[in-house]
């Protein structure tokens, strides 16, 4: 699935193609995030339009709030499933419940990923594995994986830091 199939998929959601194309950076990449990244990525100042984009985000309960500890700051997680769903990761880690210290670091890769709009971000594991399939000789051996057995079979899970692989469209 590409990233424009699933700004389109979160679209059909009743969401703007710039609110749908945020939604899918943060669900592909960090599941949380500040009123302050909305704003970065959609090139506005803090005001009335990001407080009512993420007003909407928790009454429709696509997000839920962490306040934090700077008055009126708030932390938004982005754990309704639809989305995920949306944007093919049903499944996904990132909804899951996190705590403050890895909220912090999946804050700062979504300041990275929004830092350079340019280069195209691969988050799930099967676009990292069906990239580096499609433009390496590497075999699926030697990418980065982990390995859980169990008396059912293995489990392989490709790419198992979670962190975001930078592409240049170049």
């Amino acid at each position: 699935m590409t990233d424009a199939e699933r700004i389109d998929a979160v679209a059909k959601l009743g969401f703007t193609p710039r609110q749908a194309g945020f939604l899918v950076a943060v669900a592909m990449h960090a599941g949380v995030c500040l009123s302050r990244h909305y704003a970065t990525y959609a090139g506005l100042v803090w005001g009335q339009i990001v407080r009512d984009f993420f007003a909407m985000l928790v009454k429709r309960r696509f997000a839920t709030i962490c306040p934090c500890a700077r008055q009126g700051s708030n932390l938004y997680h982005i754990q309704n499933k639809t989305i995920y769903r949306a944007v093919g990761e049903p499944d996904s880690r990132l909804r899951r419940p996190i705590a403050l210290a890895r909220a912090v670091e999946r804050l700062m890769v979504l300041d990275a990923v929004l830092a350079d709009p340019d280069v195209v971000w691969l988050g799930a594991e099967r676009d990292k594995v069906a990239h580096f399939r499609a433009r390496t000789s590497l075999p699926e051996d030697d990418l980065p994986r982990l390995i859980f057995r169990s008396p059912k079979g293995a489990t392989v899970r490709y790419f198992p830091d979670r962190l975001p692989i930078g592409c240049h469209p170049d």
